[in-house]
């Protein structure tokens, strides 16, 4: 049953960073008070009551300090847990919990079942003081506002700017400062391995997505990872593969990953962690014959690396750089 639920999460979050190359990005992102922007000159505001306003136009007045958060998607607890607040309750509370940064972090979180399809009845025990949903609970809105205030934010836009998450959610639990905090010390550990990194920049890397080691996917720009390796300003600026450009790049036979040059690959998804895949792709003439294998530069990492948000990023900032450094 755990299989079964990881792999329809791993479906859902693929959908997602694949379906990313579809949106514009000059969408509103919803949750539009003057109080939420990406400067910290906004901080200051931590008083009761505050006015919000949701990505469906709904304004909320919070009258004080949120007790119970429930949370019906994948990237809430991890945010909320970066803010030091886990949710009183969560769907796929179990999956996510084997993620390496909320594992343990989860241990008072109710289980509410399937993010598309959350348990009702769960939910209305808990007795959440408000609801964090997305637009993909537009079907369960009538249920779920009879038991606590939904607030819907549009995922596409927390998966692709952990920043803008993790203020969003702050401003909704009073957690400004905190927020602030979390992104101040992430954007100079990321500083600091640009820095450290500027040996190997002329190096190129490719970031290479795959759960069943038959499908393989080069992440591309619409993807968080990406901005935090490639991004000469919010990121560690380094050089990506010049073969590939745009959004990602799937292939439908494993012997299209030939064409990757890179002199160093990550590898990221369930295919890690599972022994056979591995010992298969290992064996494989194909895969020995691309650059970074002959070079002794294949990085491993794991689901936890590209879920979008503040953890996720921390995660993959840490394997990066250490993985890099150790090949200089």
């Amino acid at each position: 049953m755990q299989k079964i639920k990881g792999l329809l999460f791993l479906m859902l979050l693929l959908a997602g960073i694949l379906g990313g190359c579809h949106k514009s990005p000059a969408e509103n992102k919803g949750l539009t008070t003057e109080d939420i922007s990406s400067s910290a000159a906004n901080v200051e505001e931590t008083a009761w009551p505050r006015t919000i306003k949701d990505a469906l136009g709904k304004e909320f007045v919070i009258e004080k300090e949120p007790e119970k958060i429930v949370s019906l998607w994948y990237f809430y607890p991890e945010i909320l847990v970066a803010l030091g607040e886990p949710p009183a309750a969560s769907t796929d509370k179990e999956y996510l919990s084997t993620l390496s940064y909320l594992n343990g972090k989860l241990d008072s979180t109710e289980e509410l079942g399937d993010k598309l399809s959350p348990s009702i009845e769960k939910t209305l025990s808990i007795g959440p003081d408000y609801i964090l949903a997305t637009e993909h609970h537009e079907k369960l809105y009538e249920s779920l506002e009879k038991i606590a205030p939904v607030i819907t934010l549009q995922s596409q836009d927390i998966y692709e700017d952990w920043q803008y998450g993790l203020r969003t959610v702050a401003k909704i639990i009073g957690k400004d400062d905190e927020a602030e905090k979390v992104i101040d010390k992430m954007m100079k550990d990321i500083s600091t391995g640009r820095e450290a990194l500027k040996s190997i920049q002329g190096e190129s890397v490719a970031l290479i997505l795959s759960w069943d080691g038959k499908t393989f996917n080069v992440l591309g720009e619409d993807n968080p990872v990406y901005t935090l390796a490639f991004d000469k300003e919010k990121g560690l600026g380094l050089t990506p593969d010049h073969t590939f450009k745009g959004n990602n790049n799937q292939f439908a036979a494993f012997e299209g990953i030939s064409t990757i040059q890179a002199d160093h690959i990550f590898l990221i998804g369930d295919i890690t962690k599972k022994e056979a895949l591995m010992s298969e792709l290992n064996q494989s003439n194909v895969w020995n014959n691309m650059n970074a294998v002959k070079k002794g530069n294949i990085h491993l990492m794991d689901t936890s690396a590209i879920t979008g948000g503040p953890l996720a990023i921390e995660y993959a900032l840490q394997n990066i750089t250490e993985a890099l450094q150790k090949d200089e």
